[in-house]
């Protein structure tokens, strides 16, 4: 199964029950807040792309080999990062503009993936309106993700790294989310 298949059967199911129950709200004659609905679908359809960008496509052999746990573990924070630093004008053939690029990519990537998390939680949920929350949330999504990625490894998946960097660049990207939501709910309270 692929990453878009996902996307097509969640985006589906989602739509099919919301549907159902929008309906009954409907013939009940009760009010049905549409922005909500809009806000809740884009949230899903968010979460769906997550999921499809970190996870798909599967790729398991149940082949337990110590190489792939080696290459594909980073447990100390920031060594990745600095050492593609430490690259730039030395790896792929001293392409510095590919390795600049690669690392922006990598480390830009990891931030924009989880900032719509940090934006979209506190106006769905109450409880993500306090800035802990919102940061222990992101962190929890991020390990999940890091842990399902790194049972992956475990199986003989490739392609697939565990990174410590990944989860402070996705904890940051949730905080900047959380930021951008406090100041365009702070610019909408003027108006």
């Amino acid at each position: 199964m692929n990453g878009s298949l996902l996307i097509g059967i969640g985006v589906i199911c989602y739509l099919g029950g919301r549907g159902i129950l929008i309906g009954f709200k409907l013939k009940k004659q009760k009010q049905v807040y549409w922005l909500r609905e809009v806000i809740h679908f884009l949230f899903v359809l968010y979460i769906l792309m997550v999921v499809s960008v970190t996870l798909f496509p599967l790729a398991l052999w149940i082949d337990f080999n110590m190489q792939n746990i080696k290459f594909g573990l980073n447990l100390i924070p920031l060594v990745g990062i600095i050492n593609d630093i430490k690259q730039i004008g030395i790896a792929y053939g001293g392409d510095t503009v590919f390795m600049i690029r690669l690392i922006i990519r990598n480390v830009g990537g990891n931030i924009l993936l989880l900032m719509p998390l940090g934006v979209l939680s506190p106006v769905i949920w109450n409880k993500f309106k306090d800035f802990k929350n919102i940061v222990l949330f992101g962190f929890v999504i991020s390990i999940s993700i890091e842990s399902t990625q790194f049972i992956e490894l475990l199986a003989g998946g490739w392609g697939r790294t565990v990174d410590i960097d990944d989860v402070i660049c996705n904890v940051f990207g949730v905080i900047l989310g959380y930021f951008i939501y406090k100041f365009s709910f702070k610019i909408a309270d003027k108006f």
